[in-house]
């Protein structure tokens, strides 16, 4: 049984003089039992979000590096790492769950909500969002050494300067 999840993301341009944010969006998770994951449960979360479809070839390598760095950061529960899918069907993800033993929520966005407010344009993307939703690091593409030292840099910045939610924006 696939569960309904809501997912709220607040999505932020790389120009910081156009920030909008991210209408909430419903998508089901894939793998474990988690019932509804909301990022409000999280008010101090710091969300790496990871954009991807099966047949990406690209995808598929940063697979592994996702889930380690999910366990990485497992002690810290501010830390959520998410992976978003854009397949429609859910074979797909039973393929990809079964390949790759995520060991952190697969959401399914097969309409596209949530990737395309996020300003997705290439596969894989992944996105590192603060406890105010402001987008604080993103990258395109395979991880490289350096892309996963600049994704862990932002976690690890934000987990040393906390949540200061009396400041949002």
């Amino acid at each position: 049984m696939k569960i309904a999840i809501a997912v709220f993301i607040f999505g932020f341009s790389i120009c910081a003089s156009s920030i909008f944010a991210i209408n909430p969006v419903e998508l089901p998770q894939m793998n474990g039992d988690l019932g509804v994951y909301q990022m409000q449960n999280h008010p101090d979360g710091i969300f790496v979000v990871e954009a991807y479809f099966l047949g990406c070839p690209y995808c598929n390598d940063n697979a592994p590096k996702v889930n380690d760095m999910a366990a990485r950061f497992s002690n810290d529960p501010r830390v959520q790492v998410l992976d978003v899918g854009i397949d429609r069907d859910n074979a797909s993800y039973d393929i990809w769950i079964k390949r790759h033993n995520p060991n952190h929520p697969v959401l399914k966005d097969g309409s596209r909500k949530l990737i395309s407010q996020l300003g997705t344009s290439g596969f894989p993307s992944t996105y590192v969002v603060n406890c105010k939703g402001q987008l604080v690091e993103s990258t395109e593409g395979s991880w490289g050494e350096e892309e996963e030292q600049t994704i862990t840099a932002a976690i690890e910045k934000l987990q040393a300067e906390g949540c200061h939610r009396d400041s949002l924006p």
